[in-house]
């Protein structure tokens, strides 16, 4: 069953919902603060087939529009468990290339780390 939930979610990603921009590891960066993630176990991969893992948790990505949305297939013992399967969406600004500016609840910024 999670195989067929897994595959449906793949299938319903739109064209161009794995922008190349987006493809590689990012690291977060609180308001205020300077640097980032970058180098630390703390950082996001993306994958071009549409993947993402953040220390042991896993699941997919896409963007629509303003919108980073994963939805968490595997929690890792790090993720909370409630969350599986429930497509998480975050509107962000991209401030320049590999700079995304996140907004709303946990505002902040993400950053992609240098050689992704």
């Amino acid at each position: 069953m999670m195989f067929l939930t897994l595959a449906l979610l793949a299938a319903a990603a739109p064209d161009g919902a794995h922008p190349k921009w987006m493809v590689g590891t990012w690291g977060w960066q609180n308001p205020g603060e300077r640097g980032n993630d970058c180098g630390s176990d703390h950082t996001t991969s993306y994958d071009r087939n549409g993947r993402y893992y953040f220390i042991g948790e896993t699941g997919y990505w896409r963007v629509e529009g303003d919108k980073l949305i994963e939805t968490m297939t595997d929690d890792g013992g790090t993720g909370d468990p409630a969350l599986r399967e429930e497509p998480q969406a975050r509107r962000f600004k991209q401030v320049k290339p590999g700079v995304l500016q996140l907004l709303g609840e946990n505002p902040g910024k993400m950053i992609k780390c240098p050689g992704s």
